[in-house]
C-alpha cells in the first residue's frame, strides 16, 4: 500500500523527508471547525502535542535502522499515527532494534516528563491504568495541566503500540523475538494470526463507540492478511546470517544516525587471517540453495507472465502482483548498478 502519493513534504530533519497526507489535514481541519469556540485552543494544543510526540517516536524508529546499518529517508504523518519507511536488514535483532527503538522514545519522554511533575508539580498521582495515568490538582498551574497532558499521551501511546497485535510495534517486536526459533517465514505466519485476531477485536470495540479504533482495525487487518499471503507463498527473505566479509568503508554511529545514505553498493573487503590461512566458509552449501531458489524464482515469474499473456494482468492475485512488482524493482535496481559501474 503506497500512502506517499497523497502526502505533501512540509521538510526535511536528519536527511528524513517529513510528510503529511492529505487525509490528515482534512482531519484536523475537520476537527477544529466543529468544535467549540472556547475548545479550539485546547483542541489545537493536544493534536499539536501529538503530531510532535508521534513524529519524535518514528524518528525513534528511523534511527534505530540507521543504527543497524539500515535506511531511513521518509516519514508521513496521517490520521492513524505515523508511518516511517525504515529499512533494517532483514534479521531478528536488527528489525528489533529498529521496532523498538519507537517505543523508547516515549518512554524516555515518559521519564523526562514524570521527573517534573514529581518533584515540582505539586500533588501528583501516577497510575498503571494507561486511560488515568496521571492525575494532578485542580488548582495546579496551567503549565503542570501542560505538562500532564504530555505525559498522558506519551503513556497512552506507549501502552497501545506495546500491544501484541501486528503491525503495532508489540506485534513486530513478538515477531522478531519467536524469528530466531522458528524462522521468519513461520514467525511471520505466527504473528500475522495473532494480529487480524487482534484487528478483529479492535474492530468490535470500534463498533461499539470508537470510530478511530474502527479505522485502526481495517489498516491492521488488512496488512496482516497481505503480509500472511507473502509469508505463505515464501516471498520474505531473510538477509544472509553468516559472512566472511567486513565492511571496508563502514561509517561511525553518528554519520549513520544523522546523515542520509546515498545508495549504492556497499564495499567490502576480507577478513584477514593470521599466517596466511584460508577464511573458513561458515555457512557451507549456502550458494547452491540460493541458485536453485533463483531458479524457482525465475520460473515462478515466466509462469505469472505467461498467465499475463494469456489472461491479462486482472487475472493476477495479489501474491502475484507482488511477486512481479518485486522482480521488476529487482532488474531496476540491477541496471542502476550496472550504470554506476559502468561510470565508474
Amino acid at each position: 500500500m503506497n500512502f506517499l502519493g497523497g502526502s505533501i513534504r512540509i521538510g526535511q530533519l536528519f536527511g528524513i523527508n517529513l510528510r503529511v497526507h492529505v487525509l490528515f489535514l482534512i482531519w484536523i481541519g475537520y476537527i477544529l471547525l466543529t468544535a467549540p469556540a472556547e475548545a479550539r485552543l485546547s483542541e489545537g494544543l493536544f493534536w499539536g502535542m501529538l503530531f510532535g510526540i508521534v513524529l519524535l517516536h518514528e524518528l525513534g524508529h528511523c534511527f534505530g535502522a540507521r543504527m543497524m546499518g539500515g535506511e531511513a529517508n521518509d516519514i508521513m504523518m496521517w490520521p492513524l499515527g505515523g508511518l516511517a519507511y525504515a529499512a533494517a536488514p532483514m534479521r531478528p535483532w536488527p528489525q528489533f532494534v529498529t521496532v523498538a527503538a519507537g517505543p523508547a522514545v516515549n518512554v524516555l519522554l515518559c521519564l523526562i516528563s514524570g521527573t517534573i511533575l514529581a518533584t515540582v508539580g505539586g500533588p501528583v498521582e501516577f497510575s498503571i491504568n494507561p486511560f488515568s495515568a496521571v492525575r494532578i490538582s485542580r488548582l495546579a498551574p496551567v503549565w503542570v495541566e501542560v505538562l500532564a497532558m504530555f505525559y498522558h499521551v506519551n503513556y497512552f501511546l506507549l501502552a497501545f503500540n506495546l500491544l501484541p497485535i501486528y503491525p503495532l510495534d508489540g506485534g513486530q517486536i513478538l515477531h522478531s523475538i519467536v524469528w530466531p526459533f522458528v524462522g521468519l517465514q513461520r514467525a511471520t505466519i505466527i504473528a500475522c494470526y495473532i494480529g487480524l485476531a487482534g484487528a478483529i477485536y479492535l474492530g468490535v470495540r470500534g463498533l461499539q463507540g470508537g470510530g478511530m479504533l474502527l479505522f485502526i482495525a481495517i489498516f491492521g487487518g488488512l496488512t496482516c492478511w497481505q503480509r500472511l499471503r507473502m509469508a505463505q507463498a515464501g516471498m520474505l527473505v531473510e538477509d544472509d546470517r553468516f559472512t566472511v566479509y567486513e565492511p571496508a568503508d563502514r561509517p561511525g554511529l553518528f554519520k549513520r544516525l544523522f546523515g542520509r545514505r546515498s545508495g549504492g553498493r556497499r564495499s567490502y573487503s576480507p577478513i584477514e587471517y593470521p599466517e596466511g590461512r584460508p577464511s573458513p566458509n561458515p555457512n557451507p552449501g549456502a550458494w547452491d540453495a540460493k541458485m536453485t531458489e533463483q531458479q524457482r524464482r525465475e520460473a515462478e515469474i515466466d509462469r505469472i507472465l505467461k498467465k499475463v499473456s494469456e489472461q491479462g494482468v486482472q487475472s493476477l492475485s495479489y501474491v502475484e502482483r507482488q511477486t512481479l512488482e518485486q522482480a521488476t524493482r529487482e532488474r531496476q535496481e540491477r541496471e542502476r548498478e550496472f550504470q554506476r559501474e559502468t561510470r565508474l
